[in-house]
């Protein structure tokens, strides 16, 4: 279910459900809240299409060498350059079980190549980040398509946004059995969860978090009181607004989701604005 208010939700590529109101609720008052979530609903369901168009699964070879579902990703481009971003954490992940790194494009699995530049594992790493960057051609002949710097939440554009999702492709929704078909190609869907920005966070010192680097939104049961699934496969992927819910396809990239704590019922994601001039100041550097 796509959410507002407090609850979060999740909404399935090309699946847009209704949410079921309380029965407690007078019928004008119901016939209201019903025009509102399906108003919102909506704009989550056209905003995650436009979204589905930048993210891009990411795959580990496991010791069999079939591709398992591991995380997410976001492609941009900046000042004319293309840009894989991802979590940091999960290139480490690759790179320890010396998988080579594999995206899915289009149901196909596309091998990248290079050396990727990376924020610091000598310490837990709050910041979290990894990108490669990517050549025009390559982008071409593999029909990735990229997000311009203009859709991207730099320089904080709408600071009295509060209704965000998060995206991507969350392993307890893509069972491997049926996602992977083969060893050519995939089958697997994107899902969004929706939730509210809590700048007001009063926990920042504890999770050493900063609402200066980080964006943090709430994650809590869905309207139906059930636990929210586990995001796990969504790292790496954007935590992006909505605007104006009357164009729900201006959607913008806020952020990069790196961590979600259970505690807290939140999510913590590196904003964008701080991951663009990571890229700026580090391009062409190579850690591995």
């Amino acid at each position: 279910m796509c959410a507002v208010g407090i609850q979060s939700g999740s909404v399935p590529e090309g699946y847009c459900p209704r949410r079921l109101l309380n029965s407690n609720v007078r019928p004008m008052e119901e016939l209201i809240l019903m025009t509102l979530n399906e108003t919102v609903n909506e704009s989550i369901c056209a905003s995650q299409k436009e979204a589905n168009k930048y993210t891009y699964p990411i795959f580990i070879s496991d010791v069999k060498k079939k591709p398992a579902l591991l995380a997410s990703s976001v492609v941009v481009k900046i000042k004319q350059k293309y840009y894989l971003i991802t979590a940091a954490h999960v290139l480490e992940n690759i790179v320890i079980a010396g998988s080579p790194f594999i995206i899915g494009v289009k149901g196909q699995y596309v091998s990248i190549e290079g050396g990727f530049i990376h924020s610091n594992h000598e310490k837990y790493d709050h910041f979290d980040i990894a990108y490669i960057e990517l050549s025009a051609d390559f982008t071409k002949a593999n029909d990735i398509s990229s997000l311009n710097i203009g859709q991207l939440n730099v320089g904080n554009k709408f600071p009295n946004i509060r209704v965000a999702f998060i995206h991507g492709f969350p392993n307890s929704r893509n069972k491997q059995f049926r996602a992977l078909l083969n060893t050519m190609s995939f089958r697997l869907r994107a899902y969004a969860y929706a939730g509210i920005i809590k700048n007001d966070f009063s926990s920042w010192k504890e999770t050493q978090k900063s609402i200066a680097l980080h964006t943090c939104m709430a994650y809590t049961n869905k309207s139906d009181g059930k636990a929210p699934p586990d995001p796990r496969g969504i790292s790496g992927g954007g935590l992006w607004i909505i605007p104006d819910i009357s164009t729900p396809s201006n959607i913008y990239l806020d952020s990069i989701l790196i961590e979600y704590h259970k505690k807290h019922a939140m999510t913590f994601s590196t904003k964008i604005n701080q991951v663009v001039d990571f890229i700026m100041n580090t391009n062409g550097q190579k850690c591995f």
